[in-house]
């Protein structure tokens, strides 16, 4: 079975559970994605931890800033790049 077809399956098991199960049934799922969202999915430059429920909430703001026009131009982008990597070359001089 693919997982497509698990899935809509799984809703139409749901659907037929009493409340007692299915509230089990929630508490477990809510748990895994709590869990998955809590796992460390790498480290910032200053070696602190990024979680994965952090990266994507600050993924899904900037993906709304983008849509909304917020943000620099590519020129503005291309300046500040050019500045940084000055900064960059001159500290391993």
């Amino acid at each position: 079975m693919s997982q497509e077809a698990k899935r809509v399956h799984a809703h139409e098991l749901i659907d037929q559970m009493d409340n007692e199960f299915f509230d089990a049934i929630y508490q477990l799922m809510e748990t895994y994605v709590r869990k998955q969202s809590d796992q460390i999915m790498g480290y910032s430059p200053k070696g602190e931890p990024v979680y994965v429920g952090e990266f994507l909430e600050q993924a899904e703001d900037q993906i709304r800033r983008a849509k909304a026009g917020e943000g620099i131009s590519i020129d503005e982008l291309k300046k500040r790049s050019a500045v940084w990597v000055a900064h960059s070359s001159a500290r391993h001089l």
